[in-house]
């Protein structure tokens, strides 16, 4: 009897162990190294998904001339996109029509520009900026005029400090510079050699040389004017250009803004309380 029994468990725990070693056909792992081609798993397709459709024939050329210009560019855009993307003659043609009526609108624009900027003098700077060369010349005769006989009242209560070094290379053509500026302005020149004199270094943040620094007279006022070699012209028109603003004659933003252009079309200050 034990012998049977014993028979029976060894015959149920192979039937076990054949289950384990042999998975269900079902779900056994299948492929190229079971010579057969794997299976891709479906997907369904989107619903939502449609093929892209060709765009309709842009509308007539009147119509477009009266769209607004966020619509008309969205339009340039999409048949621009289509044009690239199909390459047939009717695409491109398509997006070079709407293209057309862009530039149409624009040169419509810039016509409406010019009258309304002859019909309205105050919004053009044609009137005190001459951009032909008759002009341009008498405009820099202007500038220079302005600046000597403003520079020619103030010649004694400012001075131009030139701060340099031995060392430096660019120090020597910026004091022949400086002199030049003096000959021309009257305005007196010094030099501070940085090295030997730490305390004015210090006084004037001096970081760089060579630099050039307008000094008022008797007062703590001074300012920057030049850093490196610059030209007499920009040096001189700098100098105005600082003692205007440390007489408090114009701020900040109006630095550029010379005294004869004050209140015009260029002075940046200008449109402040202005109603038009």
């Amino acid at each position: 009897m034990k012998f049977v029994l014993t028979l029976l468990l060894l015959a149920l725990a192979a039937s076990q162990a054949n289950a384990i070693q042999q998975p269900n056909q079902d779900t056994q792992i299948k492929g190229y190294h079971w010579y057969e081609e794997p299976v891709k798993p479906s997907r369904e397709e989107d619903p939502d998904k449609k093929e892209r459709q060709p765009l309709p024939p842009p509308p007539p050329a009147a119509e477009m001339m009266d769209m607004h210009p966020d619509d008309l560019k969205a339009m340039l855009e999409n048949y621009l996109k289509e044009a690239v993307w199909l390459r047939t003659p009717e695409s491109v043609l398509a997006y070079y029509r709407i293209q057309d009526v862009v530039r149409r609108k624009a040169a419509g624009f810039t016509a409406v520009s010019n009258m309304v900027m002859l019909q309205n003098p105050t919004l053009s700077g044609a009137s005190q900026y001459p951009i032909t060369s008759p002009g341009r010349k008498a405009e820099l005769q202007q500038r220079a005029n302005n600046q000597a006989q403003y520079l020619e009242n103030f010649r004694g209560k400012y001075a131009l400090a030139l701060f340099s070094t031995e060392e430096c290379p660019y120090c020597s053509p910026q004091r022949n510079i400086l002199k030049l500026v003096s000959d021309r302005t009257g305005l007196e020149t010094t030099e501070v050699n940085i090295n030997k004199n730490p305390s004015a270094q210090a006084r004037f943040d001096v970081q760089v040389t060579p630099m050039v620094i307008l000094i008022e007279r008797n007062s703590e006022r001074w300012m920057p004017i030049a850093v490196g070699v610059e030209s007499a012209t920009k040096i001189t028109s700098n100098a105005y250009r600082a003692i205007r603003y440390l007489r408090g004659e114009t701020s900040p933003e109006q630095f550029l803004t010379p005294e004869y252009r004050q209140g015009g079309f260029f002075d940046p200050g200008a449109p402040k309380g202005e109603s038009f």
